[in-house]
């Protein structure tokens, strides 16, 4: 059996373009939920919207690369959780927040924000800690991957369909309001049947390799939730505010990473089954959380 560097995921010409127009339609349906009275928690509560996006933005990519010097896994591993860890905000985060008793103004807010910005935050971190890190410098120096060039790319696979979105919502508020709900369901049916379907064609790589991740985006996943309930948590912040900031933090845009991973890397095993898996368990580890704190609020605290 191979090692986990020399594995490569095969999602094939057609998968990749099919990735990608996911990964677009996911990006549209949230744009299509943002609005200017969103923003305006930016002016109710910038405490709350400021440190949930540090947590976002700053604190899980930081932590993450303390973990992989704790950890020093594979490069291709390393580099995986630091590409996850620096993706924006999941298409679920807002939903799960809802059902964690959280302040859903904040998670749509930081949503916003870390999905408005990624074109240029994603390959900055990614850039700033795959190259510090011995075995991944090694790696970004092999491919000839350029921190400007990633930079292009994101921002043309992130901001077409998001000023699509927003435009649509700005100028046919009506027709979007009937289309929002199917829309958003059919962006997570397409994205779960693309996972599906990538797993079937890739079984025996993930059921040979599995037991290598699952640990790592375990602790990891874990830590993201944590940092994001903690930071707010320091800082005296609500509790729903608390909660709504560790969901954000801890479900992340895997499918844009696992665009990332297919396009730069050749679907690079260890990067693709991170990316992979980390899509699957955040939405359980998020539901299960907030599965917990629903039964366990006696009172939503506002």
């Amino acid at each position: 059996m191979p090692s986990i560097e020399q594995v490569q995921i095969n999602a094939g010409g057609d998968g990749l373009i099919v990735l990608k127009i996911c990964l677009a339609f996911i990006l549209f349906s949230l744009a299509i939920d943002i609005k200017k009275e969103d923003f305006k928690t930016l002016y109710s509560n910038p405490k709350s919207v400021i440190i949930g996006s540090i947590s976002q933005i700053i604190v899980l990519p930081l932590f993450t690369y303390l973990l992989v010097l704790l950890l020093n896994p594979p490069a291709s591993i390393a580099m995986g959780m630091m590409l996850v860890a620096a993706c924006p905000c999941g298409n679920m985060s807002t939903y799960v927040s809802y059902l964690a008793k959280g302040f859903i103004p904040l998670s749509i807010t930081i949503t916003a924000i870390s999905t408005l910005s990624a074109s240029f935050t994603t390959p900055f971190n990614f850039y700033l800690y795959a190259s510090n890190y011995g075995p991944t410098k090694l790696m970004l120096q092999e491919i000839h991957i350029s921190f400007s060039y990633l930079l292009g790319s994101i921002f043309l696979l992130l901001v077409l369909p998001l000023v699509a979105g927003i435009s649509l919502k700005q100028y046919f508020p009506a027709f979007i309001q009937k289309i929002n709900k199917p829309v958003k369901i059919l962006a997570l049916l397409f994205f779960l049947i693309f996972l599906a379907g990538a797993f079937i064609a890739n079984r025996q790589v993930f059921i040979d390799f599995l037991p290598q991740i699952f640990g790592v985006v375990f602790i990891q996943n874990a830590l993201a939730f944590f940092l994001g309930y903690l930071l707010p948590k320091v800082f005296k912040l609500p509790e729903t505010h608390c909660r709504s900031i560790s969901i954000e933090t801890g479900i992340h845009n895997s499918g844009l990473g696992l665009i990332l991973v297919m396009t730069f890397f050749k679907g690079n095993g260890g990067m693709a089954l991170i990316a992979a898996w980390w899509g699957i368990w955040h939405i359980i580890a998020g539901m299960s959380l907030a599965y917990f704190w629903k039964k366990t609020t006696k009172r939503e605290i506002v």
